[in-house]
C-alpha cells in the first residue's frame, strides 16, 4: 500500500481525503488539525495530496459531463470555466 492509500474503501478514502483539508484550512483549529493528523497517521495515508499524474487516468466519462454540466449552472463559476465546460461538451455531443 503507498503511502497515500487509504484502505482501499471508497467511503473511507472520501473520509481521509477530508482530514487532508482540515490540515490545509487555515480556518481549522491547532486542535483539529492534530486530530487529522492522527487519523492520516493511524491509517497509514499521507498528510500531502495526491499528485495530479497518480489521479484516475480513465475518469467515467458521463461523470465527467454531469460535472461540466454542474459547472456550467454553479453560480460561483467563471465566466471561463463555464465557457470551457461548454467547449468540452459540445466536443463530446452533449
Amino acid at each position: 500500500m503507498s503511502s497515500n492509500a487509504g484502505t482501499g474503501d471508497a467511503h473511507t478514502n472520501h473520509v481521509l481525503g477530508g482530514f487532508k483539508a482540515t490540515l490545509k484550512n487555515d480556518n481549522v483549529s491547532q486542535e483539529a488539525k492534530d486530530h487529522a493528523r492522527e487519523v492520516l497517521q493511524e491509517h497509514g495515508a499521507s498528510e500531502e495530496p495526491l499528485p495530479q499524474s497518480q489521479k484516475n487516468p480513465n475518469p467515467n466519462p458521463e461523470r465527467v459531463k454531469a460535472g461540466m454540466k454542474g459547472t456550467i449552472n454553479n453560480p460561483n463559476t467563471s465566466q471561463e470555466a463555464k465557457e470551457k465546460a461548454e467547449r468540452y461538451l459540445e466536443e463530446h455531443d452533449e
